[in-house]
C-alpha cells in the first residue's frame, strides 16, 4: 500500500509542479492538489486519479484559452478551489478502499465529472456571441452571471461531462477491476451525473450563491470586495461563495446518480 502512496505522491506533484509553472496553481493549490492527488491514487486506484489529472488538464488549458479570447489572467488556482473540486472525490475514493465496494469508485468519477461539465460550461459558455438566459427565469441576463446558460455554455457542459465518461471508459476497460456488462452503465451515470452537476450548479448560483454591489459604482460582483470602495451584499448568502456552489453541485450530483445505480 505504500508504495500506492508514494506513486500517487510522485505522480501528482509533477503534474501539479507542472501546472503552478504554468500558473494554473498557485504555491497554496500545489499543495492542495499534491494532497488530494496522493490520496485518491493510493485509495482510489489509478481509475480515479486518471480522470481528476485530465480534468484537470482539459480544465487549465480551456481556462488559459478563455483568458486569452477575453484578455484576463488568473492567479492560477487556490487550495480552497482544489478542494472544493477534489474533496468528495478524496472522500469516496476512501470509502472505495476500505469497502470494495465499485460503487465509490465511480461516485468519484461523477463527482470530477460535475466539475469538468461546469469549468467548461463557465469558461466556454462566456464566449458565447448569443443571448445568455437565465436558468430560473429564462429571462436574458448578463453574459457570464451565475444562473446564465448560453446554447454554447449548455454544449460544452455535455461535453466535459462526456469527456470524463469516455475518460472512464478507457481507464476502467484497462483495469484489474473491468467487467464488460457494467461498462456502459457506469459511463451512462458518470456522463449523466456530470451534466446533472453543472444544472445543480446553475440553479445554486442563482438562488443562493452571495451577489454584492458596489456602493459607489454600482459593480455587481461575486466577492465581498471591490477595489476602492465597499461591497454590499444583494441578494444570496454570504457564506455560499463559488467555491460552495462547485462543492454542493458535486455532492448533490453524485448522491443522485448513486441512486440511479443502487435502484
Amino acid at each position: 500500500m505504500a508504495i500506492q502512496f508514494l506513486l500517487g505522491f510522485i505522480f501528482s506533484f509533477i503534474v501539479g509542479f507542472a501546472a503552478y509553472k504554468k500558473h494554473s496553481l498557485n504555491q497554496s493549490g500545489l499543495i492542495a492538489a499534491t494532497l488530494s492527488g496522493t490520496l485518491i491514487y493510493g485509495f482510489g486506484t489509478y481509475i480515479v486519479w486518471g480522470s481528476l489529472i485530465l480534468f484537470f488538464i482539459s480544465s487549465s488549458l480551456i481556462t488559459k484559452f478563455g483568458e486569452k479570447k477575453i484578455k484576463h489572467h488568473s492567479e492560477g488556482r487556490n487550495y480552497i478551489q482544489v478542494l472544493s473540486n477534489s474533496f468528495i472525490a478524496t472522500l469516496f475514493s476512501i470509502f472505495y478502499y476500505f469497502t470494495k465496494n465499485e460503487l465509490f469508485m465511480v461516485a468519484a468519477v461523477i463527482s470530477i465529472a460535475s466539475c469538468n461539465s461546469d469549468t467548461w460550461a463557465s469558461e466556454l459558455g462566456v464566449l458565447s456571441k448569443g443571448k445568455t438566459y437565465s436558468i430560473l427565469t429564462f429571462k436574458e441576463v448578463t453574459r457570464g452571471v451565475s444562473g446564465g446558460v448560453s446554447r454554447l455554455g449548455t454544449l460544452a457542459s455535455v461535453g466535459g461531462a462526456l469527456f470524463i465518461g469516455f475518460s472512464f471508459m478507457g481507464l476502467y476497460a484497462f483495469s484489474p477491476i473491468y467487467n464488460p456488462n457494467k461498462l456502459f452503465l457506469y459511463f451512462s451515470v458518470v456522463s449523466f451525473g456530470g451534466f446533472v452537476g453543472c444544472l445543480v450548479d446553475s440553479y445554486m448560483g442563482i438562488l443562493l450563491q452571495a451577489k454584492y454591489r458596489g456602493e459607489k459604482s454600482g459593480k455587481y460582483t461575486e466577492k465581498p470586495f471591490l477595489e476602492n470602495e465597499k461591497a454590499i451584499l444583494t441578494s444570496g448568502l454570504a457564506w455560499i461563495t463559488n467555491d460552495a456552489v462547485n462543492f454542493i453541485s458535486g455532492f448533490v450530483s453524485t448522491a443522485v446518480s448513486m441512486l440511479v445505480l443502487v435502484f
